[in-house]
């Protein structure tokens, strides 16, 4: 059985990826739902987070990322959490830390 540090590790690995690959998917840029680019503040207001939440998806290291906050973003974005981690697993893999 894995030690509880061991799964801290797991879970930041994919925590690091899940961040990631929001970032590349989402936030290089920010559109409005017409299309036009937006700040990043917009985008933020319109997901219903705060900017500052969306600074630490983009850190390189990521974090622990609520579900809640994939959620907003995936609401804006007209994505269904299913077809957003189907998009995960088919790039990153179903066994991440392993």
């Amino acid at each position: 059985m894995p030690s509880k540090e061991d799964l801290n590790k797991k879970n930041t690995l994919v925590n690091k990826h899940l961040c990631n690959f929001i970032e590349s998917k989402f936030l290089r840029e920010y559109h409005d739902q017409d299309g036009n680019i937006i700040s990043q503040n917009k985008y933020a207001k319109h997901c219903g987070i705060t900017s500052s939440t969306i600074s630490k998806l983009k850190l390189p290291q990521g974090y622990d990322v609520p579900m809640s906050t994939i959620y907003n973003i995936l609401r804006y974005e007209g994505y269904s959490l299913e077809q957003f981690f189907k998009e995960f697993e088919k790039e990153k893999g179903i066994n991440i830390p392993d």
